[in-house]
């Protein structure tokens, strides 16, 4: 059978591998995995590839000296580095051996096999190609919705990335006191531009203090919870809104926390259920918005408000040019 191409995963997280390795065989790659630096240079030696796909952090043989020695006898093979790795001078050597694109874990799969895809097809391994700004998850400051679940309990938190490295991620909350015992589960979720992607993970540790912050165990991958047609913007806009069946528009007032073509999301001080219907108002300074929408889910965060996400059924062509302005 005729492949797209031979791809060599090279990770020492054996999962990571299987997950990476069935996604790309389903796309209709022929693919090997090896779980260190000197596997990796052994296969490249013995056997063809297009392309590798390269962690910088392994044993026997750190990236870094592997990729040199791949490129000692393989100039133009294309590599994509995939790491977890915050060291910016081991990142800046990586560049000088000519890698194709930097990868950030966790990363979404079907961005990069997409990266593949365009990296397999290109005439020339001196092509420097990168995933979007988008696709990189879990930047400082991104703001990220923990639901932790310990026994029948659960309890919601809505806080910012402030620290990761190749295994955890550590969460800012606003709050000085957080009960939350290690080896808890804790379902974690964060909206980007292109989606809103959740995982499930445990807690390592919780460190109290003036504000809390919460270390849990960090995937490899995380998948896209939703697909978006549209990209989202972070917005703090009024908002008045009533149940589409109140004839008399009676309204009540929340705040706009993200809007797009699509849909957007409010905070309300009251709990709506999934699937009902509201009429919304909103403008700024310039225009005027008036819309259908219906909640597709509600959450209580820390505070007494619920978020809403909602999507559009009907829209003003106001609303684009609002989101044009």
């Amino acid at each position: 059978m005729v492949t797209k191409g031979n791809v060599l995963v090279v990770d020492d997280e054996v999962n990571l591998c299987r997950i990476l390795g069935a996604k790309l065989a389903k796309s209709g790659y022929s693919v090997v995995a090896v779980h260190d630096g000197l596997q990796a240079v052994e296969k490249v030696r013995e056997s063809h590839f297009d392309i590798v796909l390269l962690d910088l952090i392994l044993p026997k043989m750190d990236g870094l000296t592997a990729l040199a020695e791949i490129r000692s006898t393989h100039s133009a093979l294309p590599v994509i580095v995939m790491t977890a790795c915050e060291n910016a001078e081991a990142l800046a050597q990586a560049r000088t051996y000519g890698v194709q694109a930097y990868v950030n874990k966790p990363f979404d799969l079907d961005n990069l096999v997409s990266l593949v895809a365009d990296t397999s097809k290109a005439e020339s391994a001196s092509r420097e190609a990168k995933l979007p700004t988008t696709t990189v998850l879990f930047g400082k400051g991104q703001i990220v919705t923990l639901d932790f679940h310990n026994g029948n309990h659960s309890k919601v938190y809505t806080g910012q990335v402030c620290n990761k490295d190749d295994r955890t991620l550590s969460v800012l909350l606003s709050c000085q006191n957080a009960d939350i015992p290690a080896r808890s589960n804790v379902r974690c979720s964060l909206s980007a531009c292109d989606a809103h992607y959740t995982f499930t993970t445990h807690v390592l540790k919780t460190v109290n203090g003036p504000e809390a912050v919460v270390v849990v165990d960090k995937p490899g991958v995380i998948y896209r919870a939703q697909r978006r047609a549209h990209a989202r913007r972070p917005v703090r806009i009024p908002i008045l809104y009533a149940s589409a069946s109140d004839e008399h528009f009676e309204p009540k007032n929340g705040e706009i926390r993200d809007l797009s073509l699509g849909g957007l999301s409010i905070a309300v001080p009251e709990e709506l259920l999934p699937g009902d219907m509201l009429s919304v108002e909103f403008h700024n300074t310039t225009h005027s918005v008036k819309a259908k929408a219906q909640v597709l889910h509600s959450r209580n965060n820390e505070s007494s408000e619920y978020v809403l996400g909602c999507r559009f059924t009907q829209a003003d062509e106001s609303l684009r040019e609002l989101l044009d302005c």
